[in-house]
Order: C-alpha cells, then sequence, then structure tokens
C-alpha cells in the first residue's frame, strides 16, 4: 500500500496515518517472519546438501577402494600369472634342452666333439632299439644277445671318419643299464670312444651304419663340436654321412 503523505490535511488525515502505520508494521513483521522462514529452510538445506555430499564423498571413496581393491587383486593375479606362465615357458625350455638325451625308441643320440688333435664319441641309445627288450635279461639267449650287443658297439666298427684324417680309437667301452643290479624296465645302451687324429684339420665327415646292423633303430641324432664350429645332423638308413 501506498503511503499517505503526511502533508495532505483532511479529516481522515489521522486515521489513514495510524492505518498506515499499523499496515506498514503489519507488512514488515510479515516480511520479518518470511526471511526468518526462508533462511530456516536454507539452513536445514544445507545439511541435506551437506550429506548429500558426504554420502556422495562415501560412494566415491567405496568406488575407489573397490577399485584399488580390484586393481590389486588383478594386479597379483596378472603376477601370479606371469609367474606361472614364467615358470612354464621355462620348464618347456628344459624338457627342449633334454629332449635330443631322453629314452625314445627308435632314436638314438650320438655326440662328437673334436679339439686339437683328440676327439670324443658318445652313443646313447634305447635298449630296445639294440636287442629287442628293456629288462634284465632273464634268459641265456638274452643274455648272450647283451653281450654281443656290447662287443659290437665297443669294436666301434659302426661308425667312420673320412680317412685322410688319420683318426685312430685310442680307448672304447660299452655299457648297458640292462646289466646292471635291481634293473628292471627302460635301460639303455652307451658306448663311448677317444680317437687321436693326426691331420685333423682334414675332417670333412662322419659315416654311420649302426641303423643298418639294427633294424629297430630308425634315426641316430647327431651333435657335434669340430674345434670351433658346431652343429646338429641327423643320420637315416637313407642317409647315413654327417658332413661337418
Amino acid at each position: 500500500m501506498t503511503r499517505v503523505n503526511a502533508l495532505v490535511v483532511t479529516t481522515l488525515a489521522s486515521s489513514l496515518v495510524l492505518s498506515s502505520a499499523l499496515i506498514a508494521s503489519e507488512t514488515q513483521a510479515n516480511e520479518h517472519r518470511h526471511a526468518h522462514s526462508h533462511e530456516h529452510q536454507h539452513d536445514q538445506s544445507e545439511p541435506a546438501e551437506q550429506s548429500h555430499e558426504h554420502a556422495a564423498s562415501q560412494h566415491n571413496h567405496d568406488h575407489s577402494s573397490s577399485h584399488d581393491h580390484n586393481h590389486a587383486h588383478n594386479h597379483n593375479h596378472n603376477h601370479n600369472h606371469n609367474h606361472d606362465h614364467s615358470h612354464d615357458h621355462d620348464h618347456h625350455h628344459d624338457d627342449e634342452f633334454t629332449q635330443l638325451g631322453a629314452h625314445v625308441h627308435g632314436e638314438a643320440l650320438l655326440t662328437f666333439v673334436l679339439e686339437g688333435n683328440e676327439a670324443i664319441l658318445a652313443l646313447q641309445t634305447a635298449a630296445y632299439n639294440i636287442v629287442g627288450f628293456e629288462h634284465a635279461p632273464s634268459t641265456d639267449e638274452q643274455k648272450r644277445e647283451v653281450q654281443a650287443a656290447l662287443s659290437m658297439l665297443s669294436k666301434g666298427s659302426w661308425f667312420e671318419l673320412n680317412r685322410d684324417t688319420g683318426c685312430q680309437v685310442e680307448q672304447a667301452d660299452a655299457s648297458t643299464d640292462l646289466t646292471r643290479s635291481g634293473h628292471q624296465n627302460h635301460g639303455d645302451f652307451y658306448a663311448n670312444f677317444t680317437l687321436l687324429c693326426h691331420n685333423p684339420a682334414r675332417l670333412q665327415y662322419l659315416d654311420l651304419s649302426l641303423i643298418q646292423l639294427m633294424p629297430a633303430l630308425e634315426r641316430v641324432q647327431v651333435q657335434w663340436v669340430v674345434n670351433e664350429r658346431q652343429g646338429m645332423n641327423t643320420a637315416t638308413l637313407r642317409e647315413g654321412r654327417i658332413r661337418f
């Protein structure tokens, strides 16, 4: 309501001024109550907002904690997986490294090393490839077969280097697991030779005829080291020459 000008003189001036004063006073009181109510609502909204912010912060904290926990769990899982994988990889590598020396039917492993004018030749193969069985000989015939195989292997007539190297056998021996005390299954034959070569620089090849003598033997894996050179070849019935 518009406040009445105090300079207007009428008979109703006093009452109007009084009414205006009362109305103004009531209006101020209402405004004061409204302002107080608004401030009270504002004060109530702040804890609610703070509670909402606290809940959001707690949610983010829990989510972060869960994320960190999952991340740590995944990290540990990946680490363990990598460790297991590394362990499997190392184990597989060891298997590959020892595979040539393993007990394999139909195969033999031969190692030839020449250093200076001295050479070493070593053979290992499953007994089955030599005599057709791997248990300890139980009959006289089986015992004779084992002794005949040992004699053949120790003579060294089943291998030959090119003759112009002038290599001669200095030492030779052959043995087998089948004659060892307490042997039962999975036995091997072994043959070892030491040679002295007068012209080692002329070494070119090694001829193997063992496969022709032993029908159960299909191939011979040859690992060789000739002074500073090395390699690996396979001798078969069709091709028994190993070239260095």
